[in-house]
């Protein structure tokens, strides 16, 4: 036969006080633990799980306000490198411009006070990464105009090496002693790797 809430009821008012106090300490602690493990519980993994985001959020923000900090000083070390790069590019331009450094080289000469007899640029000679470009020149002038010449061949961006130099025939002419001089000026140009094979960067 099943017993009613009132029968439990009147089984426990017939207990002893001891008995009675020690059931009333076993519902207590059953409903704590009830409460702490379906609540409590719960409610401690949920706190930490938000303090470990919180974590995570303040550990951007401090990278983001680095970032922020620094963005002044990486813009101006991005427009050094741009500066270094265009002028890298003038001493070791991508392309040869022949007929530019030709005309330079000339417009030099004449100015120095010597005469251009001839001018012959030679074919490249690839030297790994970049590619040396010679010209043979002659020119007649007395030793100070070639060395205004040289000085200011030596001033122009785009690099310019003089060798060989070879100078004959001295004569007088106009009451100036001249000779006939010949060197090589070279100049170079940078080489743009090619693309790997198969496509690859």
């Amino acid at each position: 036969m099943a017993l009613t809430g009132q029968d439990i009821a009147n089984q426990l008012n017939k207990l002893p006080l001891a008995q009675k106090l020690l059931i009333l300490g076993i519902v207590v602690v059953a409903l704590t633990g009830a409460n702490y493990y379906f609540v409590v519980q719960p409610m401690f993994d949920e706190i930490a799980r938000k303090q470990q985001t919180l974590r995570g959020l303040e550990d951007e923000l401090i990278r983001n306000t680095q970032i922020a900090n620094n963005l002044a000083q990486f813009k101006h070390e991005k427009e050094i490198l741009e500066r270094r790069l265009a002028q890298a590019l003038t001493e070791l331009p991508n392309e040869t411009n022949m007929a530019e450094l030709i005309s330079s080289i000339s417009d030099i000469g004449n100015k120095s006070g010597l005469t251009i007899n001839n001018i012959e640029p030679q074919p490249e000679q690839p030297q790994g990464f970049y590619s040396a470009i010679p010209v043979v020149m002659s020119v007649t002038g007395n030793y100070h105009e070639i060395g205004v010449f040289l000085d200011s061949l030596s001033k122009l961006a785009r690099i310019v090496n003089v060798t060989n130099i070879k100078m004959s025939g001295p004569r007088t002419i106009n009451e100036k002693l001249v000779v006939q001089a010949s060197y090589v000026a070279t100049t170079f140009r940078f080489l743009p790797q090619a693309p790997a094979a198969g496509g690859g960067k």
